[in-house]
């Protein structure tokens, strides 16, 4: 009789089992994916072709390294008032609205050089294309630590590459030579940082697109000076600077002959 109780009677290690799977019944999902169609999103992301593409050990290290790293960053995010100013400058980064505000207002007020404007504006909307569609294919879901939630929302749960960086070295590269470029580089840094420390992505997903968007815009400023030799001669002079051109040279020479 005893024996026949005792067997009936519930083991500690199933008493157990059975809470733990409970209370992760009733835990809450995370407030940003209270919306079904942003839920269903983060768990299409997780069975990714980029989380098929982790699982040898040498990747399944690079993650860890990935994600150590963005614990990091986004740690620094302890002051409510420096972090209420990385959210407002984030969101003039939202699509390439900062950088393409920059090119329209360089292409109103700088005449002389619109068409060099034009194709600056042209790179960041490529690299802004490019990049969508390639975190499309790769699906990976964006940061979701319970110990550091995300600082901001997103109109989508996808992380890779990140839109921030590429638009922001996008037009970085492509105004260079318009406007100084060691400013451009040091904000483009920034905007691409502060989504890591905003917590939305991983820091592979700014070095990612950081390189997508400096190819994006050489692609783009490479078509413009076939399709232009001003500004094939243009890109000449940018890259040596102090030095001109042979045909600058000769232009320089015929104008001079007259008057002579």
């Amino acid at each position: 009789m005893s024996r026949r109780a005792s067997s009936s009677r519930p083991s500690a290690s199933r008493t157990a089992l059975t809470a733990l799977v409970r209370g992760r019944r009733r835990r809450r999902p995370h407030p940003l994916l209270d919306q079904p169609a942003l839920r269903r999103e983060a768990l299409d992301a997780r069975r990714s072709l980029l989380a098929r593409a982790l699982r040898g050990p040498h990747w399944r290290a690079l993650a860890r390294v990935d994600l150590a790293g963005m614990r990091l960053i986004r740690s620094t995010a302890v002051s409510d008032r420096s972090t209420r100013a990385i959210v407002a400058f984030s969101r003039t980064g939202e699509h390439g609205a900062l950088w393409l505000t920059i090119g329209a207002a360089g292409a109103v007020l700088d005449g002389r050089r619109r068409d060099r404007w034009a194709t600056g504006i042209a790179a960041v909307g490529a690299a802004y294309v490019a990049n969508t569609t390639i975190k499309q294919v790769a699906r990976r879901p964006r940061p979701q630590l319970r110990d550091l939630p995300p600082l901001i929302p997103t109109p989508t749960q996808l992380s890779f590459p990140s839109s921030h960086a590429a638009s922001s070295f996008a037009a970085a590269s492509a105004y260079s030579g318009l406007l100084p470029r060691t400013p451009l580089y040091v904000v483009a840094g920034a905007m691409a940082t502060s989504r890591v420390h905003l917590g939305v992505h991983y820091p592979s997903d700014i070095l990612v697109g950081a390189a997508l968007g400096t190819v994006a815009a050489r692609a783009v400023r490479a078509v413009a000076r076939t399709a232009d030799p001003v500004e094939e001669r243009w890109e000449a002079h940018h890259h040596r600077p102090g030095q001109a051109t042979a045909t600058d040279s000769a232009a320089a020479a015929a104008q001079e002959g007259p008057a002579r």
